[in-house]
């Protein structure tokens, strides 16, 4: 019996191995591995099987080891629940794999494109550039970026002429591909602009080619912009014609750049930071055709103005000197109306050391005057003012914080073909006056 046994062992134990031996000579992995198929079970790596006869061979049953288990052995009801258990499984997965085939994926159709040709392009540029005229700058921003041919469109000259920019947050290299696009009247007042002015692909562009910008009208009033920034961007102007730093810090470098160019004839230097009567005769020195200059308030020494009321051009029209308390003199005035007797226009507010000889000065000299300012300066005598009857163009005269109602009614009734205090603010040089927002200097920056 026992010898029985071990020859069927043996037998089952022989058909195995030929099994096995079968299996692993389907698939060689860069080699014959039907030799020790043992070795690589026992490394634990099987080698791959023919899919065709994966799929056609039949899965074995969980339980098909247990065949040799006897129906009188106690564990044969507990196998046959757990087999019926098994069986009752694969039925529901048939049935379910039966049912899915009843549903469909339904997938959202495809929009059909739009056929046809694209109608921009039979249109001329002119015709293209008539219509982006009439977008805002940000629009045309946005255009640019459809094609190349809008690129081109979008950033043409003509566009991009006249912008706004004022009271904007500017981050750094924006102002600098505005003066690139050809901008020729650009409004930065209250704006913060960023430093650097052209971009950092960009920014040694200036040094490198000779870069030349088309700005004519510059509004930098009450700008927060740094000094380098200002160097950088006046470093690339040369045919301005008016232009207003009210308010901001210059330094030689900016003085310099400002005389370059030749052509300026408006300058509002209001409460600028770091002036010297050095840098302004620069400036004076050079632009001959300047007839409008503002320096209020920039708190100019005695020997400053002694300097600069010499060196006033003969085209100068319009000054505005106010804010000078204790150290604009007589003899300044008196200096300053024999260099400059074309002035039309002269404001001298708060300048307490003037007397009635500066009066007389200016009656003598400024025979074209039509406006004067004298509001605030106490050490004129009232009765002095009498005398500017014998100024025949003289069509207005503002003195406030001077007279009081009744001595201003006699004044007016004695110079009744003057009009008095009608200006609360000078308008020298400045690009805007009043309540307008809209333009600089009398020209629109807005479409």
């Amino acid at each position: 019996m026992t010898v029985l046994l071990e020859h069927k062992r043996k037998s089952r134990y022989d058909k195995e191995n030929a099994n096995t031996s079968m299996k692993y000579t389907c698939w060689s992995l860069g080699g014959d591995v039907s030799t020790n198929p043992p070795l690589l079970a026992d490394m634990g790596v099987a080698v791959l099987q023919d899919e065709e006869a994966s799929c056609h061979a039949p899965s074995p049953s969980p339980f098909s080891n247990l065949h040799h288990v006897t129906s009188s052995s106690p564990s044969h009801k507990v196998l046959q629940h757990v087999d019926q258990n098994v069986r009752s499984q694969d039925t529901f997965l048939t049935e379910s794999t039966t049912s899915s085939a009843e549903f469909f994926v339904y997938k959202r159709r495809k929009l059909d494109t739009i056929g046809g040709d694209d109608k921009f392009n039979r249109m001329s540029d002119e015709l293209i550039l008539a219509v982006l005229r009439c977008l805002p700058k940000f629009m045309l921003a946005r255009c640019a970026q459809v094609s190349r041919r809008w690129k081109r469109l979008a950033f043409d000259e003509s566009l991009w002429r006249k912008l706004d920019l004022g009271g904007k947050t500017l981050k750094p290299g924006v102002v600098g591909r505005v003066i690139l696009r050809g901008c020729v009247i650009l409004r930065l007042a209250k704006a913060e602009v960023g430093t650097p002015i052209f971009s950092p692909q960009l920014q040694h562009l200036p040094t490198l080619l000779p870069v030349r910008s088309k700005l004519q009208y510059l509004d930098l009033s009450m700008a927060v912009i740094q000094p380098q920034a200002l160097e950088e961007l006046l470093s690339v102007c040369f045919d301005l014609k008016k232009l207003s730093l009210e308010h901001c810090t210059l330094t030689q470098s900016v003085c310099s750049y400002i005389a370059k160019n030749t052509s300026l004839e408006t300058l509002n230097l209001a409460m600028c930071y770091g002036l010297c009567h050095s840098y302004i005769v620069e400036i004076l020195t050079q632009c001959k055709r300047l007839h409008c200059l503002n320096l209020a308030w920039t708190g100019l020494s005695s020997e400053d103005l002694r300097v600069i009321c010499r060196r006033f051009p003969a085209s100068l029209e319009r000054l505005n000197l106010s804010g000078c308390r204790n150290t604009l003199s007589d003899s300044h005035v008196r200096l300053l109306s024999e260099q400059s007797s074309g002035l039309v226009e002269l404001d001298v507010s708060d300048a307490t050391q003037l007397t009635a000889s500066a009066v007389s000065s200016i009656i003598k000299h400024l025979t074209r005057a039509e406006y004067l300012a004298f509001s605030r300066c106490y050490a004129i005598q009232p009765d002095t003012y009498l005398e500017l009857k014998a100024m025949p163009n003289l069509l207005y005269l503002d003195l406030y914080g001077i007279l009081s109602d009744s001595a201003l009614n006699t004044l007016r009734q004695s110079l009744h073909q003057i009009k008095i205090n009608k200006y609360l603010f000078s308008s020298v040089a400045r690009p805007t006056v009043g309540i307008r927002r809209t333009s600089v200097w009398g020209l629109r920056v807005r479409d």
